[in-house]
């Protein structure tokens, strides 16, 4: 079976590696020239932990290719997984454009293609917009029907980014929304494929395409909402002098009511691309149909309460000179979107504070796609503050704030004297370890 697979960002790259590590032929389209040179020089146009190897390894056993020509990846392929980004217009609700260009795209493709071939969406969509809007999009150019010429599947991904690859060998949950039985069989035999050499095995749920929409948006406000409890819970704790971290460490040990530990930890406010726009598209989805959200509605509020609480934690310490330990929204990723820490030092620079940023994942990647963009535009203010070593950030500082978990900030505790304040949003150390002024936040 031969899989293309459009859009070549973070989950299009996973899959990508995932997908020829299993023996299937994949043509990758993007865009964007500079991922398509990577991807076909064996190169990952994205960081993530392992996939280097992955692309390189498929790319020299010929299974890995990329390009910009549509009708090129839907003739020779069976079957077209989309990936393209959904991001959150300025109301909240969910931009469509790119994944309206791609079914158009695709609909001009099998307009000349004569065998059945099968459509996924992986992409972010809410719930009806398969159906309603893109499915109509794809037989009004292709003059074919869905069902019948061409099958449809939504398969949301639930793949956290630092962990993509981890994720996608060992997924806990597969969801199969399916239009009818015959794509549904598709989908599913690749699965069964992939399992067969070496995917882990894990229960497949087969629904209808509104439940494989709906449930991403379930996730990751549910995921959202944790963050956001967990660092309301964290201030009142700390208030109360009271350790937090033991606090939900007791707290998640109950498994049968309270489910799950992750996100769990008081620290970071939330960011990045998922949680902050499905949030936002859940939010005005049902404000359009008259539903009110008090707790969703509550959820974004209060993380912008705590990114304030998170500056005003670090200018009062009264020094001007803050070194920024960790850019990305998490670690283990170089993506800046929706990053809090940003937010943080914008409020900083602007009221006069001295910021230098240090990221070892950030340094260590080309600057293209979506993050250029930022850099040229929202996040320009960012650019010069931007270090390209560890010691180059910290000499100066008076205050080092540690954003992401990584062990290369580890060596700050033979680079820092008496005279420094550490600020950690991740708990990287103990209280005890560092003869310095040591502030947890939440914590």
């Amino acid at each position: 079976m031969r899989i293309s697979i459009f859009g070549l960002g973070y989950v299009g790259c996973i899959l990508t590696a995932g997908y020829s590590h299993f023996g299937f032929n994949v043509v990758g389209v993007d865009i964007e020239q500079k991922k398509i040179e990577f991807i076909n020089s064996g190169k990952s146009p994205v960081i993530e932990k392992g996939i280097e190897e992955y692309i390189a390894r498929g790319k020299n056993e010929n299974r890995i290719s990329a390009t910009n020509n549509t009708r090129y990846a839907i003739i020779n392929s069976n079957v077209s997984f989309i990936t393209v980004g959904t991001p959150s217009l300025a109301n909240g609700e969910i931009d469509l454009t790119y994944t309206i260009r791609v079914c158009e795209s695709i609909g001009h493709a099998l307009k000349e293609k004569n065998s059945y071939h099968l459509i996924v969406f992986k992409s972010t969509l809410f719930p009806g917009t398969v159906e309603n809007k893109l499915i109509p999009i794809i037989e009004s150019l292709s003059n074919k029907k869905a069902g019948i010429d061409f099958g449809v599947c939504h398969n949301p991904e639930f793949l956290r980014e630092g962990e993509g690859l981890s994720d996608f060998f060992a997924p806990s949950l597969t969801i199969i929304g399916e239009l009818d039985k015959k794509s549904g069989d598709g989908l599913s035999e690749i699965y069964k494929v992939s399992e067969g050499l070496g995917m882990k095995s894990s229960p497949i749920i087969r629904t209808n395409i509104r439940i494989g929409e709906m449930i991403k948006y379930v996730n990751n406000s549910f995921h959202a909402m944790k963050v956001a409890f967990a660092n309301e819970i964290g201030n009142i704790a700390m208030a109360c002098n009271v350790d937090s971290h033991e606090i939900m460490d007791y707290f998640c040990m109950e498994r049968l009511l309270n489910i799950s530990t992750a996100y769990l930890k008081p620290g970071a406010p939330y960011g990045g691309s998922c949680l902050t726009k499905d949030l936002s598209a859940l939010r005005y989805e049902a404000k359009k149909m008259g539903i009110k959200t008090t707790l969703l509605d509550s959820i974004e509020k209060s993380n912008n309460l705590h990114i304030e609480f998170c500056a005003n934690l670090i200018e009062k310490q009264g020094k001007k000179s803050i070194c920024i330990l960790g850019l990305s929204f998490k670690e283990g990723t170089d993506d800046i979107r929706s990053s809090p820490i940003v937010k943080i030092c914008e409020i900083l620079y602007k009221r006069g504070h001295n910021i230098k940023i240090y990221d070892e994942s950030f340094v260590n990647t080309e600057r293209f796609g979506v993050n250029k963009r930022l850099l040229e535009g929202e996040y320009d203010f960012i650019k010069g503050m931007l270090r390209n070593s560890l010691s180059e950030a910290v000499n100066d500082s008076e205050v080092i704030v540690i954003k992401n978990n990584s062990d290369e900030y580890k060596k700050i505790k033979e680079m820092v004297n008496e005279d420094f304040t550490i600020i950690d949003f991740v708990r990287i150390f103990n209280k005890d370890e560092l003869k310095v002024k040591y502030i947890g936040v939440s914590w």
